[in-house]
């Protein structure tokens, strides 16, 4: 068995992860009964974590196949995915893979964005070699690589890429949730600015109508429900370029066929 360690910004990206996977033969694993020994240190004892009631309890998801184990750890934001990776590696043996996917965003790109993470991991001083660009793979034991969504080189989030999966399965939902968000923009609703305080933030909008298709599809449940069991990423979705590229970087951390 070889054991991948991912570390996401949220969980949504977990489900990303977890719905590219799956074609691919790999299972959501519930149960630690079921969990493999090598996992078990991920698995906090306690409860509260950290004696707070309201903090949710820092649990990787597990995601197995016939030969390959994952662990998709969500941060909780880009600041901390290097403690993350530090605090995890620090309870078990070395993986075989470790890999990395945030966002970039609009105040800075792609590629500041990788090498801010990849500095903070160096600096945590790991002993894996480490890429020297977003979405490369480094192949020498263990697998390590970083990618930054939606595609190593555009400005943007994982929202990017669910709009185009939604082109391909929703269409007309779509254009009418486009419709209605654009009528928010234009001030339609006589919305108070601090009510639109998050929706005028740059991905704003494209958050916005990811959320509004997800409620459609998925009435009063999280937007990860929906990635986790709608069609978002299904079918001729997985074709479609940048989707492509996820799920080939996830192929060559894994070392999958």
């Amino acid at each position: 068995m070889r054991y991948a360690y991912l570390v996401v910004e949220g969980p949504h990206d977990v489900e990303l992860v977890g719905r590219l996977l799956k074609p691919h033969g790999f299972k959501r694993e519930n149960l630690v009964a079921r969990l493999d020994p090598y996992w078990q240190p991920l698995v906090p004892s306690k409860f509260p974590f950290g004696g707070d009631l309201s903090r949710r309890v820092p649990v990787p998801t597990f995601f197995i196949a016939q030969a390959v184990s994952v662990a998709v750890h969500a941060a909780g934001g880009d600041s901390e995915i290097a403690n993350r990776v530090e605090e995890s590696l620090a309870l078990s043996r070395p993986p075989d893979a470790l890999g990395v996917l945030l966002d970039a965003d609009s105040t800075h790109s792609p590629s500041d964005r990788f090498m801010a993470v990849r500095d903070a991991l160096q600096d945590k001083k790991l002993g894996f070699a480490l890429p020297t660009r977003a979405g490369e793979v480094v192949t020498t034991h263990p697998h390590c690589g970083i990618f930054v969504l939606p595609d190593n080189v555009t400005a943007g989030t994982l929202e990017d890429l669910l709009l185009e999966c939604a082109q391909v399965h929703f269409p007309a939902l779509l254009a009418d949730v486009q419709m209605l968000v654009g009528k928010v923009q234009a001030g339609a609703y006589a919305l108070a600015a601090e009510e639109l305080k998050d929706f005028n933030k740059p991905a704003g909008p494209r958050k916005a109508t990811v959320a509004c298709i997800a409620g459609v599809l998925k009435p009063g449940k999280a937007i990860q429900v929906s990635i986790q069991d709608n069609r978002w990423l299904d079918g001729a979705a997985l074709t479609r370029p940048r989707i492509s590229a996820v799920l080939l970087f996830l192929k060559e951390l894994l070392g999958l066929p």
